[in-house]
């Protein structure tokens, strides 16, 4: 194999191992033009075809150049019994069946998420196929979802308790500062707006460092959709007050301020507790 016949035959296979098929496609089929007598190149060729006819082409080429090929023999049965499916009247032999029952790694195969979907990409953990859906990018290659989670919950060191004990310390927490906040800014008007962008993410900031310090620090997958959580129920009944007043004709102005608490308040505790 030349040089650049192999160097075009790792590209294609990079190219189809991260779902780009069209240049995968592209670079191998340049490959077994340039070297004909490549099996490397129509292997690859054969995992990234669309029809059933094509890969049948490209694995009978491999299995003309080797015809003791493994992988080649493999492919080129499995693709026979899935047009004998599709054909009742094409019959593979006993033999042919048998060997289409062999286990042999072509480079294809389907995502173990989604099982419909044909591809030629792995994660590079536990080598599972996974599709350009689920593929992830880390700065070490793909991996699947199963894997990204697994490897998050290493610096997961909290539990359920810490759940309870952040609820405990958020909810009041955010029972007084948005009645503070709805209060004394409400009468402010429009510059509750301006007060609001200053004040909001400060009043934040400490309710999420009391609530890292009831936990001790532990980090917690949930940790701050609880704290979310117990922040709207501290903000809702103000909300309701402020909506109820603008339905009984007193304007809705009250609005104002528990809305800019909610924005700039999930923002914040989102960010200080990721």
């Amino acid at each position: 194999m030349s040089e650049l016949t192999e160097d075009l035959v790792q590209q294609g296979l990079t190219a189809a191992r991260v779902g780009d098929t069209d240049q995968a496609r592209r670079l191998l089929t340049k490959a077994t033009q340039q070297t004909p007598d490549n099996v490397d190149a129509w292997l690859g060729l054969a995992g990234v075809v669309e029809s059933l006819e094509e890969k049948k082409e490209c694995f009978a080429k491999a299995l003309n150049l080797d015809p003791d090929h493994i992988e080649a023999n493999a492919g080129l049965t499995l693709v026979e019994e899935k047009l004998a499916a599709q054909n009742p009247g094409a019959a593979l032999t006993e033999e042919k069946s048998a060997e289409a029952k062999v286990k042999v790694d072509t480079g294809v195969g389907f995502c173990h998420r989604h099982p419909q979907t044909e591809t030629g990409l792995r994660c590079n953990r536990c080598n599972k196929f996974i599709c350009p859906k689920c593929a992830v990018r880390t700065p070490v290659g793909f991996r699947c979802p199963d894997c990204i989670r697994q490897q998050e919950d290493k610096y997961y060191t909290g539990g359920n308790k810490d759940y309870i004990i952040a609820a405990v310390i958020a909810v009041p927490f955010s029972l007084i500062v948005a009645g503070l906040f709805t209060t004394i800014l409400g009468s402010f008007g429009f510059f509750a707006l301006i007060i609001g962008f200053f004040v909001a993410p400060a009043a934040t900031g400490a309710i999420a460092e009391a609530v890292r310090w009831g936990v001790q620090r532990r980090r917690s997958r949930y940790l701050r959709h609880v704290v979310v959580g117990s922040f709207l129920l501290g903000v809702a009944p103000f909300l309701l007050l402020s909506l109820m007043s603008g339905i009984l004709g007193m304007g809705f102005g009250g609005l104002l301020a528990p809305g800019i608490l909610l924005f700039l308040w999930i923002a914040t505790i989102s960010a200080r507790l990721r």
